[in-house]
């Protein structure tokens, strides 16, 4: 309802239609609470491909904050890991030297996925400078049973150089949540791990040699030394707290610290080979073990399986048979096959090779999307929430956040918006909870830094991943959906649980409800309806085009090829979308009439979260802004972004055949439209600009050249024959301003601010951003007749061999 009170009594805007729009506000929050309730009647065939969709992506390597792991996509789950540290020295500094999670400190020249189809296989290269060895990991599932299939991972290493020194290698087993371990070490060159948990029946894991491996060449010992044979695949076990799980680095260095503090105490004479001194010990008589850990003493050149089985599809006295049976050459041949067929897929969804780039070009593209598909990552857990300040009325200030969050001395002497100070006194104090726990599958923007899901990065992490294997990207859309409250809010930061927050300042966890975040799924969701349409989709009928429910080609566009599950998908999100979108206008309204403004429809609006120089929750940092940060500020950037989602939701409620709906966000549409030009255009410079408030109280434009003047192009949201058109792409063109010979530059050369404070957004080129303009260009301008049309076909050839260029290099 508090649209309708919005709109009438701060704003006027469109009085015919406030009457309606409160009847389907009602609607929406009922149908986005029971979203997912009513599912669509399914055929057969297509219940069948959901469950094999489902049991396609059950297991993966979705654990992108390490270097290599495993799990399965649920809370509950079975976790693997890698591990490798140098054994040259017996110091503690080759403990500390132990690799696991992606770390920028760790002294690699590069590690990346060479290629990744984000299902059944990927292939990985990390070139560790410190400890001199190339580690590789080559990751395989196949299909069958009922819990996921099985996978195996190839482990090898070869070394940069002749100096190389010789690697302890640990591949460890983690059970989150409950379940049973075993081992069995009758067989030491190929121990085999039994277990069973709810989620995956019964399954085994098999640690198998390579016959040519060699080990550290340790000399000879006086006959009483007992020391472990390192010719051994060794064993250590462990049972520590649930919550405790996830950090199988620290118990590793713990262990093996007392226990090579204990070896060098007991031998002395000489001192034994540091592969001798770091090596575990396996206590059998620790119960219910939930970490098992095995560790491998190599020199380079090296490799080794690691075969997962599960007795779903082998039945379980065949299955540690089974599982030694998928390694070895068998591997060999399943790999290249699988990299064969990657590489083919790769040409038929891009075409590289038939416009013309060369191997090395092709071979970095191949890395770029394997990179995004093996950085998929799924979390569960909790996440910190600070609602004190949701819902306060728009008379108290509510742009807040706390004084240590942003320490940038750009910053100093501002306030939060504090100015009146007997407002600051009036604000609720900080409460953060506990929320949750939640899930999401989702890709991540870093695995280092960012290893968790971020809204602002995702929306374009999904036009990628959507051309590539489409239905992967429904199921990332869904999950974050499903984020989305009661009230249409979502965190742009989804930091789920101790593992998450272990990477993450205490300062930055909290998550607040009344801040935004530009929506870019959006992008995502008019990018799969501009899929359908080009392959002649028609949603309210049309006959069933799935045949075949474990066809990979189906599993990958399901959604693409059943209308049944497109308006059935379509159904179920829509609901929180236009939730979400109401949420916009309800929380980041902006006075459309302050300072003597003037705008026929009265959409206006502003980001919360403003700190001095800083408006992180749009996305665009430091980009400057009004100063001092201002309440009566209005930001073209955010009315383009609600001015696409209108556009998004018109789309989808002309697929679905919700005329009233389509009506009215037709009519937001021509509204902020009619906003942009009346609040934003400034024609003495010539650009859409920001606007604030004086200190004479009265409204002005605020000039920085930049992204943010582009917006309304990069949406896409004027016309070819737009009069201002020319102008924006002059500013594009322009070398004095924003043209490079590496794509488009954030901010103006002109601009006061360029190359500034920490100069995040004041100068350099944005690939995400560049994207728009090439996408935006290639959709709405270089194709339509108009009077820029050559400039705009001038523009998008230059600036796509610019980017395209740079990115390589």
């Amino acid at each position: 309802m508090s649209r309708y009170i919005l709109s009438v009594g701060h704003e006027g805007l469109r009085n015919g239609w406030a009457t309606l729009r409160v009847c389907i506000l009602a609607l929406v929050v009922f149908q986005a609470a029971c979203i997912g309730t009513a599912a669509a009647s399914r055929s057969p065939l297509q219940v069948e491909a959901q469950a094999a969709a489902n049991q396609s992506l059950f297991w993966g390597t979705y654990r992108p904050q390490v270097y290599f792991g495993t799990r399965t996509r649920s809370a509950n789950t079975l976790l693997t890991g890698l591990m490798w540290f140098g054994v040259k020295e017996n110091t503690g500094q080759s403990l500390k030297d132990i690799r696991h999670t992606c770390e920028q400190g760790d002294d690699l020249s590069g590690y990346a996925w060479q290629k990744h189809d984000g299902r059944t296989f990927g292939s990985q290269e990390i070139a560790d400078n410190q400890h001199r060895v190339a580690i590789r990991t080559d990751f395989l599932k196949s299909a069958g049973g009922e819990h996921g299939g099985d996978w195996t991972v190839r482990v090898s290493g070869r070394p940069l150089d002749s100096q190389a020194p010789d690697v302890s290698v640990v591949f460890y087993v983690a059970l989150d949540g409950e379940g049973e371990l075993d081992v069995d070490l009758s067989d030491s060159k190929a121990p085999v791990l039994r277990g069973h948990t709810k989620e995956l029946g019964d399954f085994a894991i098999a640690i198998v040699d390579d016959g040519q491996n060699a080990v550290p060449q340790t000399g000879t010992y006086p006959s009483h030394y007992a020391l472990p044979d390192i010719s051994h695949t060794l064993v250590t076990r462990f049972r520590v707290p649930r919550e405790h799980i996830w950090k199988t680095k620290e118990m590793l260095q713990q262990h093996l610290l007392e226990t090579g503090q204990q070896r060098l105490k007991q031998y002395t004479n000489p001192y034994p080979h540091p592969a001798h001194v770091f090596t575990v010990n396996d206590d059998k008589t620790i119960q219910g073990a939930n970490v098992i850990m095995f560790q491998k003493m190599l020199t380079p050149e090296f490799k080794f399986d690691v075969a997962f089985a599960s007795a779903s599809v082998h039945g379980s006295d065949d299955i540690s048979d089974a599982v030694i049976e998928r390694t070895g050459s068998s591997l060999d041949e399943r790999l290249a096959t699988a990299s064969a067929a990657f590489d083919a897929r790769f040409e038929e969804t891009f075409g590289l090779t038939a416009k013309g780039y060369d191997a090395k070009r092709i071979a970095f593209a191949q890395s770029l999307l394997g990179n995004m598909m093996g950085g998929l990552g799924y979390f569960h857990g909790t996440s910190i929430v600070d609602r004190a300040l949701e819902g306060i009325e728009e008379s108290a200030i509510v742009d807040y956040i706390e004084d240590s969050a942003d320490e940038d001395e750009d910053d100093e002497g501002m306030d939060d918006f504090s100015h009146d100070l007997q407002r600051k006194a009036s604000r609720p104090a900080p409460a953060p909870k506990m929320e949750g726990p939640s899930s999401l599958f989702t890709a991540v923007p870093s695995r280092p830094f960012f290893p968790r899901g971020f809204l602002w990065d995702e929306g374009f992490h999904q036009l990628l991943v959507g051309k590539w294997d489409n239905d992967i990207s429904i199921d990332i859309l869904s999950h974050w959906v499903a984020l989305i409250d009661d009230k249409g809010w979502v965190a742009r930061e989804q930091i789920l649980g101790d593992e998450a927050r272990s990477k993450v300042p205490q300062e930055f966890q909290t998550q607040y409800p009344h801040f935004a975040n530009p929506p870019t799924l959006i992008m995502a969701f008019m990018s799969f309806i501009e899929q359908m349409r080009e392959g002649g989709h028609v949603l309210p009928t049309g006959q069933e085009r799935v045949v075949s429910a474990s066809d990979p080609a189906v599993l990958r566009d399901r959604h693409l090829r059943d209308p049944a599950l497109a308006r059935d998908f379509l159904d179920r999100v829509y609901p929180k979308l236009k939730l979400q979108y109401e949420w916009f206008r309800e929380t980041q309204w902006g006075d459309a009439s302050a300072g003597g403004r003037k705008s026929r429809s009265g959409e206006a609006y502003r980001w919360r979260g403003r700190k001095g120089t800083h408006t992180l929750t749009s996305g665009l940092d430091d980009y400057p802004r009004a100063t001092p940060p201002h309440t009566g500020e209005l930001h073209v950037d955010l009315l383009s972004w609600v001015a696409f989602y209108a556009k998004t939701l018109n789309a989808i409620a002309v697929e679905l055949g919700q005329d009233k709906d389509a009506d009215m966000f037709g009519k937001d549409v021509e509204g902020l439209l009619e906003s942009l030009e009346d609040l934003h255009w400034d024609a003495k410079s010539k650009s859409y600009c920001d606007l604030s408030i004086n200190e004479k109280g009265k409204s002005y434009h605020v000039v920085h050249n930049g992204y943010v003047s582009l917006f309304p192009v990069l949406l896409g949201l004027l016309p070819a024959d737009h009069p201002h058109l020319g102008t924006v792409l002059d500013m594009i063109e322009d070398p004095a301003r924003l043209w490079t010979k590496f794509g488009i530059a954030s901010l103006s050369k002109s601009d006061p601010y360029y190359g500034t404070g920490e100069n995040y957004w004041r100068g350099p080129v944005w690939i995400n951003i560049n994207y728009l303009a090439l996408s935006s260009l290639s959709k709405n301008y270089i194709n339509v007749a108009g009077p820029h049309q050559a400039q705009a076909q001038r523009i998008y050839k230059s600036l796509r061999e610019n980017v395209v260029e740079n990115v390589f290099k």
